[in-house]
This record gives C-alpha cells, sequence and structure tokens, in this order.
C-alpha cells in the first residue's frame, strides 16, 4: 500500500469516526421528531462516516501491526488477528445498519426490522456485541506495545489511550472528547517506525 495512503488513514480516521460520532449523537438521537426525509440521511451519512473511518482504522491497524511485529511478533499477531475479526464485525454491523435504513419506511420500521435482524441466531453476539469493539482495542494495545518500547511518542500514545477509552464508555460527551483525543494523537503515530530518543 502506498505511503500517502497509510499516512493519511492515520489522520482520515478518527476524523470520519468523529463525523459520525457527531451525526449520530446530535443529529440522529437528538432529534427523534425529524421527518424521515432529513432523518434517513442522517442515518445515512453517519454509517458512512463510521465505514469509511474504520476501514481507515484497518490500514492504521495493520501499520502498526507490522511495526510491532519486529518487537513482539506473537503478541502483535494476536492483536492484529483480534483487531481484524473486529473490523469485521464492525463493519457488517455498519452494512446491516444501512440496509436496514434503506428498507425502512420511518423511524419505528427502522427499529423493527433492526430488530429482527438481530434476532437472527449469532447477529447480536457478533455484529452487536463486544466483537466490534475488538478493533479499537486491538489498535490501542498495539499503540501501548509501541510506546512500551519507544517507537511512538509517549503523548501521542497516552492521549489514544485516553482517548479511547472515553470512546468506549458510550457516553455521548465522553465519546465525543474521545474522538478529538483520537484526531490529536493518531497523526504523531503516522510516520514509519522510528526509535524515539529516551529523555535525558
Amino acid at each position: 500500500m502506498k505511503p500517502a495512503v497509510v499516512k493519511g488513514a492515520f489522520v482520515a480516521g478518527p476524523v470520519l469516526l468523529l463525523a459520525g460520532v457527531i451525526a449520530m449523537k446530535f443529529g440522529w438521537k437528538g432529534n427523534t421528531g425529524l421527518d424521515w426525509s432529513i432523518a434517513l440521511p442522517l442515518w445515512t451519512g453517519a454509517h458512512l462516516a463510521y465505514v469509511l473511518g474504520y476501514l481507515a482504522f484497518g490500514i492504521v491497524l495493520a501499520a502498526l501491526w507490522t511495526r510491532a511485529r519486529t518487537q513482539a511478533r506473537l503478541l502483535a499477531d494476536v492483536l492484529g488477528v483480534a483487531g481484524l475479526i473486529g473490523l469485521i464485525a464492525i463493519q457488517g454491523q455498519m452494512v446491516i445498519d444501512l440496509i436496514a435504513g434503506f428498507r425502512a419506511e420511518d423511524r419505528a420500521g427502522l427499529g423493527a426490522i433492526t430488530r429482527s435482524i438481530r434476532d437472527l441466531p449469532g447477529f447480536e453476539s457478533f455484529f452487536y456485541g463486544v466483537v466490534p469493539s475488538l478493533q479499537l482495542g486491538a489498535v490501542t494495545l498495539l499503540v501501548i506495545l509501541l510506546a512500551v518500547r519507544r517507537h511512538v511518542p509517549l503523548w501521542a500514545a497516552g492521549t489514544f489511550v485516553v482517548g479511547a477509552v472515553c470512546v468506549g464508555t458510550q457516553v455521548t460527551a465522553l465519546m465525543v472528547l474521545g474522538g478529538v483525543a483520537l484526531c490529536a494523537a493518531l497523526p504523531a503515530m503516522r510516520s514509519e517506525d522510528r526509535r524515539v530518543p529516551a529523555m535525558a
């Protein structure tokens, strides 16, 4: 993959996810009385931002995985596989939600379609349970691993971890704050693996 694409993913990933959070939490969920002609584009736009953002995070995962394998191959491989499984699950969730949105005629119909899909055997646990969180969790642990080996700036790693924890709370204000933290931290880690000198 071209270096420019990889570096761009470190910037685009958190920005797109933050955009998705804002559209979903403040647009879709914050305005339950919106006409469907406005609500559906909000739902769709938020999910498209998530899809692209998580794809970018998939590139970030691959880049960090590659770097970490030179330091701790087995651990990096376990985290990489876990992150890939999480990526598949979260993208599956987004596709399911988009299909449900296009099939629905209103917000109530969307809820009914989504519930019927989630009732299918295994769908709730894989696409909507803890599995999707494996992607961000794996990226976070790879960042910590690289920070311990001083291959990414410590301030960026610390900021990323705090941001990831905030996003994981699913509390709107903390998710936005966490998204901003990820936007600040991740671009600082986009350079190729270069050892960060220890402080004197």
